[in-house]
């Protein structure tokens, strides 16, 4: 399994798995099943000192706890994992039926731009079931303004994330999610007003605007002539 980092986001692709149903999604350490409390306990092994987690070169190693555990996914024989903290973020891809050791993959990174968002949803883990879309498990931050937020397909079907602690968490059960046919992730603020739409397989390097903290520095995004306020994230 090899588990990529572009521009902050973790993606990776797994086999569907044949005839299995079971599903969880866990917004912090009291809800995992036990399934998914090994996993968590297999990634923070992993992102130890001599663990298999490497930072990017230059970068240092992200310390986490499962006090730091945000958003925990399962489906099958694969767990997805993510914790997050003030000094940044560790995500794993975990495969294990049981039999043989774990294998999988993950990433470790400082955040890039400290407390600050690219606008109001920060995407940082997305993984499909195909590699042109299927079904996918999503992940990452949101700030303050963001109430509700809805993974639009593109086919008239919507799944709507759960929110905990500035973390969102999503899983599509049965979608045929297509790129070219453009899902996005849809934020929603406490008055039901839509507040930002951006494609969710699109790179933060790649966002159709940049944007800026507010000593007027740009921090993500393609480089434009105007750019957006970045926003603050806090747990």
């Amino acid at each position: 399994m090899l588990l990529t980092m572009t521009s902050g986001v973790a993606a990776v692709v797994w086999d569907r798995p044949d005839g299995s149903k079971v599903q969880v999604l866990a917004m912090g350490p009291g809800e995992l099943s036990p399934t998914l409390r090994t996993a968590v306990e297999q990634c923070l092994q992993w992102n130890a000192p001599e663990g298999l987690l490497r930072p990017a070169e230059g970068e240092q190693q992200v310390p986490v706890s499962l006090a730091d555990l945000a958003v925990a996914t399962e489906r099958g024989d694969r767990a997805l994992v993510l914790f997050m903290n003030d000094v940044g973020y560790a995500t794993c891809d975990i495969k294990s039926d049981g039999t043989r050791e774990p294998s999988g993959g993950g990433a470790t990174e400082p955040w890039p731009h400290g407390e600050w968002l690219p606008g109001p949803v920060q995407r940082l883990l997305l993984t499909s079931t195909d590699s042109d879309g299927g079904d996918v498990s999503v992940s990452g931050r949101v700030s303050g303004r963001v109430d509700r937020l809805v993974l639009d397909h593109g086919d008239g079907r919507s799944t709507a994330a759960r929110i905990s602690g500035g973390a969102f968490g999503l899983m599509t059960s049965g979608a045929r999610l297509k790129i070219d046919e453009g899902p996005e992730l849809v934020s929603y603020d406490a008055r039901g007003a839509e507040i930002d739409r951006r494609p969710l397989f699109q790179a933060e390097d790649q966002l159709e605007h940049c944007y800026a903290s507010p000593d007027g520095r740009r921090i993500y995004g393609k480089p434009t002539s105007r750019c957006l306020p970045a926003e603050s994230w806090n747990r």
